[in-house]
């Protein structure tokens, strides 16, 4: 599936119903996850942002001692 969504696509979200294996991608969690809904109603979705470990951060960073 990563070869399929990380070309072109970093930074945005891919929705992934964990149970079929269909994905939605987009710039937006919500529209990711309602298109990915429309398809499966019951869907159990797991999101990521492509490129990265995280969807979201919280506080603030860590300077880097110089």
């Amino acid at each position: 599936m990563r070869s399929q969504v990380e070309a072109d696509n970093h930074g945005k979200i891919v929705a992934i119903d964990i149970e079929t294996g269909a994905f939605e991608v987009d710039a937006s969690e919500i529209a990711a996850c309602d298109r990915l809904e429309a398809r499966y109603p019951d869907a159990q979705i797991w999101i990521v942002r492509i490129g990265s470990r995280h969807v979201r951060r919280f506080g603030g960073r860590t300077k880097k001692a110089v």
